[in-house]
Order: structure tokens, then C-alpha cells, then sequence
């Protein structure tokens, strides 16, 4: 008995149900069977018997986690191939991809098994020329043989061919052209040398497709389809779209479908197949392997690490289930660095991957990894619950950095009411640090590893870029002397966007002072002093160029930089300008990190730029900062506990450890007014907790603090934290000589009494 069976994923339905048509009609003795590799399939039982891929043998738990389709889908066929040989009475056993036609009797392929035990077409018969694709070369790389088709007769040799490969394919089928594989396929290459014989079909009627037409003459006459005047066996329509039916397939450039050709005709009579056996609902199915039960998709990065774990061991029998989605978000291991934050194990995958991030990223500095999590964060392919996923390995990394430590400087308190305290901040200190750096340093066990030995500005820059970028650090609480300072020297202020946009790669040195200017400078809220030292006349509107909108001389000098856009945009005339400006709008400003918010209101508030504006695809807009709120109280903690959603909906919720503001659900909030603030960290956070809340627009009334007894116990009554505070609440009750009043927790208090079971855990 002669069996013939195709390996089909969900979306491949109507290609399947065309195939076994096409073979039910060319080989009505033949046993029919489909192998479903993600999923029922029950519209093909009619046309075949069904068989589900874990009948087969094949460990599909583990390899839906690391094969996408193609690679599950081929790495299945030897295992079909054990199983279906091993059925009684079977005596060979023919492969053909779903995308197949059978024109007529596979004579020439049962012909060449009764001499050798196995059959193969090759993919070329006749040198390929020229630069088209594919080329010689691309079929070297695919494999010899195309294993669009295989059979095989039922003997112990062929038994053994398929227990091999059957293990080559458990980890080893994957496109991987870099390490000699392309899924099943390569192998088949030393299959003439593990057997006895092997049938070479070298037929031209057998297995046409794009990489074997060129040369052949297709025809079609009172005696159906033939090519080189013999009859056509099988078409193998690879890339092939119905709704693309003028091409022969979408892996190549070589062949041009002539219309009113037998090749047209061949491709609308298929194309018409497709259609009329639902090809447009199948080919909507998603691939039933391509997301976690969360309804994340599974990136090849993924992938890639769980095929790297498989090979060492890790087992994945139960498939893409949650366990493996919170493995991939664990930190990885084999990237673990004291001192610096973690990487996911699908981040170090991608880092592994791209030869241009692991030379501009390296991971055994802070710098380094930083501006990697930044990098992988902004990626186009990185996915929302990945960045959450690496955002908060960095949230992780910022807890634990945040060990305090004696203020780094003598500081008298600030005595007066702690809504106050901010001006205090903002005056000259007595020491060599802002007031507003020591209370970062005296915070950050990172930042004192890095800056405590070396010269302010270092801090500065630092704290000027990221940490204000990402609302930690408030530049406005800079004394007038340090503002002066840094105005008066740019070095620190570029050094600060430097580090802030690390993970941009080097920038020149036009491209560095504009992000200074219109782009760090404007999201990280520098205040105005330092934002015009580094523009410069950027922000003077050049008056030869006022029509049709105002022009500042920042948009000039980019355009000066450039030849290609002097080429592009004539300066000189109303249109010229009008096209410069959509260009800007459409990609420039991103390009050169100017934040719209940033350049001059004139222009952007005029009708031309918002007209623009509308008019660009993809347009940079301006951000909007939401408009102030109030509210009861807000809280600041390390991290935001699935506890907190209970909390009344007056209260906010400030993570210190990311620098987020948001509402006890989880949603974010803007600038807030509010009656009181509670410090719920140690005394050595509280002075930079209160600059995250400047900087995310947070003002209040009174604060209070949460301090255990050991804390207070251990707290100078000189230390500068009492000033940020107008009173404490406490485990256990203090001497009344404390600079602050200091009230015992109290469970009459619900919010007290929460605070209470905070500081408890």
C-alpha cells in the first residue's frame, strides 16, 4: 500500500485541500493522509485521514516553544515518515508540501523506489546564470534536494535513515544559514552517503517550481500540461499568492510571468483552486503556536534562548504554557554582573543575535547595560510586555541601589514647614555638591560606586541626563550658582546628553548639541539658563525666511549640514520651505532629537506647522503635559504592591524605584496638587524621593514620614531628612525632643494603619 501524506499548519488549509484533490484525482489508490502540525483541521477530513502532529511521535510540547511554523512543520516529516512506515501492510511512503498540484500519476517516483529505498528530486538540473534569485548559490546554502518531496520504501535502512534524522531534527531544524541549516532540508544532503541506493529523479515533469523553471518549456494542449514535451507530474507552487497572481512566487526575481501564457494560465488555475477551497478565511488563522496563553507573541529571540535551554537540558513538555512566558522574563543568568542591573534571558538572546548591539553595548559596564536596556526598550520588534519585562529588572536593580548612606556634606536641617524645604534644596550648600545632588548620592549606593570619588560635574551630567529623563532628579532644585556654572561650561551638559542617549550610538558633534538643546534639555525639564546655553541662536528666527512660517536658525544649520537636503529643498523658494518642513515633521526632528515642544512657539503654534502636522504620516507631535489634579495625599514606596489597588481612590502612589506617579489601579497620573505626602522609606530616601516628586509636578501642604523606632533610634537629630518632614508616624513611640513631632501608627487611621502593615512586610 502506497501512502502519500503533506504536514499542514492551520493557515495552509486550502493549499492541503487542493492538494489531496489534485492527488485523489491523478492517484486514486493512493492512502491519503494529513498531518496537522497546530491544530484540528476537520473541513480536510472529507479529502484525507487527519492525523494531530503528537501522533506521530514528534516532541511538539518543546518544539512549539523554540520552531516557529516553518521550522515545526518540516522538523515533524521524519517522525510522520517513522509512523506511517510502521503501519501494517504499508510498503512505501510519499512526502509532498501542501503547496503542491498533482497533474498526473507519480509513475517516475514509484519507479525510481523499486530500485533504491529512497527518492529525491535535486533543485537544479542545469546551472543557474546570471545575478537573478535564486541563484546557485542560494540553492547551495537550501540544500541540494528540495524535500518538498521525499518517498521512501518500507525497509530497515530507511528505518534508521529516519531514526537519525528524526534526532537531527529535534534541535537542529531551524534556519539558521550562518551554521550550514536550513530546517529539515541540509541534511538530506549526506542521505546518499547513510544508504544503500537513492533514486535521483531527474524527470522534468516532477517538482516544477521557481528554482528549476528557467530553461523548461511549460505547455498546455489536448493533452493536458507538459513540460519539454513530457506530461507534467507535479507543480510545486512555493511563495506563490492567489492574490498575486502575476507572480510566480515572492523568494525570487528570475521568472516574469508573460500574460496570456501557459505559465499565467497554470498560476490562474491554481489561484482559482485556492480561492474556491477557502483560502482567504485559512489564510487568516494564526499560526497556533505564535503567542503564550497570555496572548503575547513569542519572538524568534525567544525562541532562539529556548532552543539554546533545550539543548542543555531545560525541559519544555508542556508547550508555550505561562511557566516558560515568566522563565523568558527572568533575569538571565549566564549576564548576571554584581552591581548591575539584569537583563531578561529573550534581552540577552537578542544581544547574543545582533553583532551590531553586542559591540556597541558592552555588558560589564553600567554604562553599557544601561544604554542596552534603553536600546532594547525602544527596538521596533521589542514588544510591550518585553520592555515591562526589562523595565522591571531595571526597577529591581534601583531598589537595591537605593542603600543610603550619611549625607556626604554638613547640612543643618531646614526648621521651617516641609512644604518649604524645597526652597531650602534650591540654595547654595555649604559643601562642594548641590544640595539636590547630595541627597541623591546620599540615596544611591550606585551612584556613590561612580561619582562620590570623582568631580561634580561627573554627577551632574549624570543626573542632568537619565535620572532626569526619567523624572528622578529635578534640575530646577539646582542653586542659581551651580545653574551659572553649567551655563557657562556646556561640557557637563553634553556629557549629560551623552549619557542620556547612549543607546543611540556615537552622535556627531552638530547632532550631539542639538539633542542637548531641543531634545534632553526639554524632557528632562533643564531649566531654561541651561537650555539656552547649549542652542545658543538656535532659537532666532531668520527673517529672509519667515514665509510661509517662522524659521529658526536651529532648522537652518541642520540643513546646512546636509547635501543631500540642500539637493532635496531649495531654501530659497515657498515650496522649497513648505517640503523642508514636512520632511522635518515626517522624520527629521526624530531624527535629530528635537522634541516640537521644545522649538520656539512661533513656529510651532503657527498654521502652517500644524496644517504640516495633519498632512505627515507618522508626524513627531508635539507631547502634551496633563493638566494639574488634585488629590488627598500621595505616598511614596519603593514599588507599587497588587495590595495598594485597594487604597482609596484620593491617595497616589509614587514608585520610587522607577520614578512613577499613578493612581492605586496602576494607571498613571500627571502633576498633582495634594494635601500631604508620606514618606514611606527610610530617612537617608527621603530627600531624593522629594525630587521625584518635583519633577513629576507634585506639590503639597504637609509631609509626614513612616520611620520604624530603629530608624528614628538611629537618625541624628541634625540630620538633613527632618527638614523634609513636618511629623512622623511610627512603630513604637520617640523622645519628645525629636526636631518633629512623632505619632504612634494608629489603627484608627486606615491609611496610617495600611502604612503600618507596609512597613511590617
Amino acid at each position: 500500500m502506497d501512502v502519500v501524506f503533506t504536514i499542514v499548519s492551520r493557515n495552509y488549509a486550502a493549499q492541503a485541500k487542493v492538494l489531496m484533490r489534485s492527488l485523489a484525482a491523478a492517484e486514486p489508490d493512493a492512502v491519503r493522509v494529513v498531518v496537522a502540525a497546530d491544530g484540528p483541521l476537520p473541513d480536510l477530513a472529507p479529502f484525507a485521514r487527519v492525523i494531530e502532529a503528537g501522533e506521530t511521535g514528534a516532541p511538539i510540547g518543546p518544539m512549539s516553544v523554540y520552531y516557529d511554523a516553518l521550522e515545526l512543520n518540516t522538523a515533524i516529516k521524519p517522525h510522520a515518515f517513522r509512523h506511517l512506515l510502521a503501519e501494517p501492510a504499508v510498503t512505501s511512503v510519499t512526502y509532498l508540501d501542501p503547496d503542491i498540484f498533482v497533474y498526473g500519476p507519480l509513475t517516475p517516483a514509484r519507479e525510481g523506489l523499486a530500485q533504491a529505498p529512497l527518492a529525491l528530486i535535486p533543485h537544479l538540473t542545469r546551472p543557474l546564470t546570471g545575478d537573478a534569485s535564486p541563484s546557485d548559490h542560494t540553492i547551495l546554502t537550501s540544500g541540494a534536494y528540495n524535500l518538498g518531496f521525499l518517498a521512501a520504501r518500507r525497509t530497515s535502512e530507511i528505518f534508521a535513515l529516519m531514526d537519525w534524522w528524526a534526532e537531527k531534527c529535534r534541535f537542529d531544524c531551524r534556519v539558521d544559514f550562518a551554521n550550514g541549516l536550513f530546517t529539515d532540508q541540509k541534511w538530506m544532503d549526506l542521505a546518499p552517503g547513510l544508504v544503500s541506493d537513492v533514486a535521483i529523479l531527474r524527470n522534468p515533469g516532477l517538482d516544477i517550481a521557481y528554482w528549476n523553471l528557467e530553461g523548461r518549456t511549460l505547455a498546455h494542449g489536448p493533452q493536458g500540461w507538459r513540460v519539454n514535451g513530457q506530461p507534467l507530474g507535479f507543480f510545486h507552487f512555493s511563495g506563490f499568492d492567489p492574490r498575486r497572481g502575476d507572480v510566480l512566487s515572492k523568494h525570487q526575481d528570475r521568472i516574469v510571468v508573460v500574460p496570456d501564457s501557459p505559465l499565467a494560465k497554470l498560476l490562474d488555475d491554481y489561484a482559482q483552486a485556492l480561492i474556491e477551497n477557502g483560502h482567504d478565511a485559512a489564510s487568516e488563522i494564526a499560526y497556533g503556536y505564535a503567542t503564550f496563553p497570555s496572548g503575547r507573541p513569542v519572538s524568534r529571540a525567544m525562541r532562539r534562548r529556548a532552543l539554546r535551554a533545550a539543548q542543555a537540558g531545560e525541559g519544555f513538555d508542556d508547550g508555550l504554557c505561562s511557566a516558560v512566558e515568566a522563565w523568558m522574563d527572568a533575569p538571565e543568568p549566564l549576564a548576571a554582573v554584581d552591581g548591575l542591573p539584569d537583563i531578561t534571558r529573550e534581552m540577552d538572546q537578542v544581544w547574543r543575535d545582533d553583532a551590531e548591539a553586542a559591540a556597541r553595548f558592552p555588558r560589564d559596564s553600567l554604562e553599557g547595560r544601561l544604554a542596552f536596556h534603553a536600546w532594547f526598550a525602544d527596538r521596533a520588534d521589542t514588544r510591550p510586555a518585553s520592555a515591562a519585562a526589562a523595565a522591571s529588572r531595571l526597577e529591581v536593580w534601583r531598589a537595591g541601589a537605593r542603600r543610603a548612606a550619611a549625607w556626604p556634606q554638613a547640612e543643618p536641617p531646614w526648621t521651617g514647614a516641609a512644604s518649604e524645604v524645597i526652597g531650602w534644596v534650591s540654595q547654595p550648600p555649604q559643601g562642594a555638591l548641590p544640595r539636590a545632588a547630595a541627597g541623591m548620592l546620599a540615596a544611591r549606593a550606585d551612584l556613590r560606586a561612580r561619582f562620590a570619588e570623582g568631580p561634580p560635574e561627573d554627577l551632574l551630567a549624570w543626573l542632568l541626563g537619565p535620572e532626569a529623563e526619567a523624572g528622578r532628579f529635578a534640575p530646577e532644585l539646582l542653586d542659581g550658582p551651580t545653574l551659572l556654572d553649567l551655563s557657562q561650561d556646556q561640557a557637563p551638559l553634553l556629557e549629560a546628553t551623552r549619557f542620556a542617549r547612549a543607546a543611540s550610538g556615537e552622535l556627531s558633534p552638530l547632532k550631539l548639541q542639538i539633542s542637548a538643546g531641543y531634545g534632553v534639555a526639554v524632557r528632562a525639564q533643564w531649566p531654561d539658563v541651561l537650555r539656552q546655553a547649549v542652542r545658543g541662536e538656535g532659537d532666532r528666527l531668520v527673517s529672509s525666511l519667515s514665509s510661509p512660517y517662522p524659521f529658526p536658525r536651529v532648522l537652518l544649520r541642520i540643513w546646512d549640514s546636509r547635501p543631500d537636503l540642500q539637493r532635496l529643498f531649495g531654501l530659497h523658494t515657498v515650496i522649497g520651505r513648505l517640503a523642508y518642513l514636512r520632511w522635518l515633521i515626517g522624520g527629521g526632528l526624530r531624527e535629530y532629537d528635537i522634541e516640537p515642544d521644545g522649538l520656539p512657539v512661533a513656529l510651532t503654534h503657527s498654521l502652517v506647522f500644524r496644517l504640516a502636522r495633519l498632512s505627515v504620516r507618522g508626524a513627531h507631535a508635539p507631547g502634551r503635559r496633563p493638566n494639574r489634579s488634585r488629590a488627598a495625599a500621595v505616598v511614596v514606596v519603593p514599588h507599587r504592591t497588587p495590595a495598594m489597588a485597594d487604597w482609596p481612590s484620593g491617595v497616589l502612589i509614587c514608585e520610587a524605584g522607577s520614578g512613577r506617579l499613578r493612581r492605586p489601579d496602576g494607571a498613571p497620573v500627571g502633576p498633582a496638587e495634594v494635601d500631604i505626602v508620606v514618606f514611606g522609606a527610610c530617612p537617608g530616601f527621603v530627600a531624593a524621593d522629594a525630587q521625584i516628586l518635583v519633577a513629576q509636578g507634585v506639590s503639597w501642604r504637609r509631609a509626614a514620614a513612616v520611620w520604624s523606632a530603629a530608624a528614628l533610634a538611629a537618625l541624628a537629630d541634625d540630620h538633613p531628612a527632618w527638614g523634609f518632614v513636618d511629623e512622623v508616624w511610627s512603630d513604637a513611640p520617640a523622645a519628645t525632643t525629636r526636631p518633629r513631632p512623632v505619632d504612634i501608627l494608629s489603627a484608627d487611621l486606615p491609611l496610617q494603619a495600611q502604612l503600618a502593615e507596609l512597613m511590617a512586610s
